[in-house]
């Protein structure tokens, strides 16, 4: 029988990690003046995350073998070159664009430890600074609105440990955001932000 189970693995304490994500999905809308207009595109691209957590043994509750989890982490957007879209613009003198610039993020997870492995299930909240951009392709005018919008996540992972105090780990999530208004030249904009984000993490 091939086993890759450590001899002891410190499943309880606190723990810092960097990760790296890639994030695909779309932002869907419509003007606010003219539900005629839709703006809506794909967007997707890479980002950096540094986190916090702290894992909780239910075994000494009589949970046998579960682990319970929270998580709180940062993600910049723009270190490994944004995760941006062109937009559907309200007519062709336009350039449209959206971006998110970072997020924050707290997760609770609750996972299985089997051996070396934790797999997981976990929901969170999350708070995303979004751009939504109408600029004139002449650049006569330059038009842009910002704002930080509320949302959850729920996922999927599993936690690989290395050592007794180290990690790797593999997530896959989705996020919705709430509904939100851009105040935009010629119309202002509401749009609903929903992606999909894969992530690998070392944590210690």
């Amino acid at each position: 029988q091939i086993s890759f189970a450590l001899d002891k693995i410190n499943w309880e304490g606190p723990y810092v990690g960097v990760g790296v994500q890639s994030l695909h999905g779309g932002v869907n809308g419509h003007a606010s003046t003219n539900t005629a207009v839709i703006h809506s595109r794909d967007i997707d691209g890479e980002s950096v995350e540094f986190h916090v957590g702290y894992n909780k043994d239910l075994t000494q509750y009589g949970v046998n073998n579960y682990i319970a989890g929270i998580e709180l982490s940062y993600s910049d957007h723009d270190l490994l070159g944004g995760v941006k879209s062109q937009r559907t613009c309200p007519g062709a003198a336009f350039d449209c664009k959206s971006s998110i610039n970072y997020s924050w993020t707290a997760k609770t997870k609750l996972g299985f430890k089997y051996e070396n492995f934790l797999p997981n299930l976990f929901v969170g909240y999350t708070n995303d600074q979004i751009t939504i951009r109408a600029d004139k392709k002449d650049n006569t005018t330059t038009e842009g609105y910002t704002h930080t919008v509320e949302g959850i996540l729920y996922g999927i992972g599993a936690d690989y440990y290395l050592d007794n105090n180290s990690f790797i780990g593999f997530s896959f999530y989705e996020t919705q955001m709430n509904k939100q208004t851009f105040e935009l030249v010629p119309s202002s904009v509401d749009t609903k932000l929903k992606y999909n984000t894969a992530k690998i993490t070392y944590n210690y």
